[in-house]
């Protein structure tokens, strides 16, 4: 396992494009990743990042991105759409009118055997799904992008610097 990520953190680094570029892939893939669109996340990083591409002229790599969305897999999942609700409820619960809230709103704990999904239980899990999947998204997409980009720019500098060396006369020495 640790060798496939190795290799897929190689890959990444290694993938064409400007650092920027792929360090834009890689946080709009997490951000994404983020949103409870679970099966339409692949298809929808790819037409984002052709209209970013197409429209604004912005270009991000789309093999970035595509690895981005992998955060949300069938075993992260559950808890991370957990985690999105239980960070959202709070700010839904505020949002939603009296009269739209659900009944048992109040109680702290998620409780999955007395939520109904219909009515006003189910705007206010869909809302709280929806609010904390982006206001943990946004955070998540930053780091992403702060972290591709450190990596991406450490690894060319690298090589860049073995390049050098390599293509030194030996016996010179630099400076003189």
């Amino acid at each position: 396992m640790k060798r496939k990520l190795r290799r897929a953190r190689v890959r990444l680094v290694r993938s064409a494009g400007q650092p920027e570029q792929i360090a834009g892939g890689m946080a709009l893939g997490l951000f994404v990743a983020m949103l409870p669109l679970l099966g339409l996340q692949l298809p929808l990083v790819v037409l984002i990042a052709e209209l970013l591409r197409r429209l604004a002229h912005i270009h991000v790599s789309r093999v970035a991105a595509l690895a981005g969305v992998w955060l949300t897999n069938p075993l992260t999942a559950a808890p991370l759409y957990g985690l999105c609700y239980v960070v959202g409820r709070p700010l839904a619960h505020y949002l939603l009118p009296a009269s739209v809230r659900s009944t048992n709103a109040e109680s702290a704990a998620l409780e999955l055997s007395t939520l109904s999904f219909s009515g006003p239980d189910a705007l206010e899990v869909v809302l709280g799904l929806v609010l904390g999947s982006l206001m943990l998204g946004v955070p998540t997409a930053w780091l992403g992008y702060r972290i591709t980009y450190g990596m991406v720019s450490r690894q060319r500098a690298q090589r860049e610097q073995r390049r050098a060396r390599r293509t030194r006369a030996p016996g010179l020495v630099a400076g003189t």
